[in-house]
């Protein structure tokens, strides 16, 4: 798209079902898209994001973590699904009242 589109702002935005639509999102360079991984951008408005770690401590910049999503974006819950919910929306350990 960039080769062919010069002038064209080509933007990554990124979201799992459990964000209802996006959660992240950033402009992409050609210097981005020439390797990988693309680089996922910054958390939307009224949104945060945390690579964290097992224990849900944020993980140092290089050290491979989980991406945990919060704000208000975020969804309640799987529907009918108590255990999967419990298990999958987690306390925002930032946030006191917040999920992940």
């Amino acid at each position: 798209v960039q080769a062919t589109n010069p002038d064209l702002t080509l933007v990554h935005v990124y979201g799992p079902t459990e964000t209802t639509t996006f959660a992240i999102c950033g402009p992409l360079s050609p210097a981005d898209t020439a390797h990988s991984p693309v680089p996922l951008g910054l958390p939307m408005d009224n949104t945060q994001a945390y690579v964290l770690d097992a224990s849900l401590a944020p993980a140092p910049v290089g050290v491979p973590g989980e991406l945990y999503l919060g704000g208000t974006g975020l969804a309640r819950g799987y529907d009918g699904q108590p255990a999967l919910t419990a298990t999958r929306f987690v306390p925002d350990p930032h946030h006191p009242g917040a999920r992940l």
